[in-house]
């Protein structure tokens, strides 16, 4: 009895033995926590980027409500234990008058979680000091993406932060992906298990599975496409858990039918900048005739 006990045991996976851990947790009562989240704080940029996957090319010229994300954030905190990274990016971040009222209060809710601002670096050299203290005394790092016009200042921009005494991590700014599949015939399960990384994106009070997913109505205005951009969370929404959102956010979006990240051949292409038409973002068509 003991030996079928050890072997019956022996086979539980880790992620069983957590989605058992989870539901126990569940039925006491206990918040689960988020493991990412990102946030834009503008929706446009400073780097023109063909292809980009948050839209900041086509999008409107919009700065994130620091009154509003000051409740979202008192909201997520009732709704999660924790969150474990949380990005704060756009469009360019750094173009905000008052981005540093976002770190307080985003660290005020989360004391433990791993934030970061995620920025091209160009205002990096003109931002306040303000800015400078505001990272240092709420432990928010810098990730820095590099894309090739300002390969020559990634060494400036490590010497910076470190002279400042805030931490850096340097990206690289490609491969790009073209996401966009016209004939809204993507298998959305494929798609959705494929995405490359899971990014929840909040906004103005929603969470949304993913940039593209949260910012599809920009790239409809100007190209006169019909990529849906329902099924978003309400984290208002009246007796809601943080398990509630998870397993709402686990849930493929309509919008996966027009993503191609399910497909076995991703069509990819390397930094250039945007023209600002629908062929750079279309995975259907050749890249070429976006250059």
């Amino acid at each position: 009895m003991m030996r079928r006990l050890y072997l019956s045991t022996n086979r539980l996976t880790h992620g069983m033995v957590q989605n058992i851990v989870g539901k126990l947790k569940k039925l006491l009562g206990a918040k689960t926590y988020l493991s990412y989240l990102e946030i834009h704080l503008t929706d446009h940029c400073n780097l023109n980027c063909r292809g980009c996957g948050h839209f900041s090319p086509i999008a409107e010229k919009r700065f994130a409500d620091p009154t509003d994300h000051d409740r979202d954030m008192l909201q997520l905190r009732k709704l999660f234990s924790t969150i474990k990274k949380i990005h704060l990016l756009g469009g360019e971040p750094l173009l905000h008058p008052r981005i540093e009222s976002f770190l307080f209060s985003t660290r005020s809710c989360f004391p433990r979680a791993d934030i970061r601002i995620v920025t091209n670096g160009l205002l990096l050299h003109e931002i306040s000091n303000s800015f400078w203290d505001a990272c240092r005394s709420n432990s928010i790092a810098l990730d820095v993406t590099i894309y090739p016009p300002l390969k020559s200042k990634e060494s400036s921009f490590v010497e910076l932060a470190n002279s400042k005494g805030v931490k850096v991590f340097i990206l690289g700014g490609t491969p790009f992906y073209a996401l966009y599949n016209k004939n809204g015939d993507s298998d959305i399960e494929n798609s959705f298990k494929n995405c490359i990384t899971p990014c929840p994106n909040l906004r103005e009070g929603k969470l949304y599975v993913c940039p593209v997913h949260a910012y599809a109505h920009y790239f409809n205005k100007r190209f006169g496409t019909q990529i849906p951009f329902t099924g978003s969370v309400n984290i208002y929404a009246s007796k809601l858990s943080g398990w509630d959102v998870k397993e709402l956010l686990s849930k493929a979006p309509a919008t996966c039918r027009y993503c191609t990240l399910g497909w076995d051949n991703i069509p990819t292409f390397s930094w250039s900048t945007s023209k600002q038409i629908i062929t750079e973002w279309d995975g259907t068509t050749s890249q070429e005739s976006a250059r």
